[in-house]
């Protein structure tokens, strides 16, 4: 069966979408929003202002890191790909040193910190620049 899997960001319904050509747009088949088949392969960047708002529906990888990071910074391009080829997850991004208040309510002690979020609430999470495999097998356990 053609096409991907994309679940709706405002009620967290899987739908099946066969591939779009000529600018067509699919819509959730349950609450009718229109769907969007990834972030246009970026992360996000979240703050603690936007945080909660961002990840309280739908499926999300948040990564913790920092500028000043040397695993933050090779972790980054496995997330920015994930990000690109992924529509069943969201990414975002929250630098820890410019919102120190999330990177507290969640206790981040070490960074790269991946914490995986399902409707707002924390699913589990991986600590250290881990490769690509044990981010997917991550997704799978955790969001799948």
């Amino acid at each position: 069966m053609d096409g991907q899997i994309i679940r709706c960001a405002q009620c967290g319904q899987s739908n099946r979408v066969p591939s779009l050509g000529s600018g067509a747009k699919a819509v959730c088949g349950k609450c009718k929003t229109p769907l969007e088949a990834t972030n246009g392969g970026k992360p996000v960047e979240v703050t603690d202002s936007s945080f909660q708002s961002t990840i309280a529906s739908g499926a999300y990888v948040v990564d913790f890191w920092a500028a000043w990071c040397g695993p933050c910074r090779t972790i980054a391009p496995v997330i920015e790909q994930l990000a690109a080829e992924r529509a069943d997850v969201r990414f975002a991004k929250l630098n820890v040193d410019e919102n120190q208040r999330t990177a507290a309510q969640f206790g981040v002690q070490g960074i790269p910190l991946l914490i995986f979020f399902r409707d707002g609430k924390e699913r589990g999470r991986v600590v250290g620049a881990v490769p690509r495999a044990k981010i997917e097998s991550a997704i799978q356990q955790y969001l799948g």
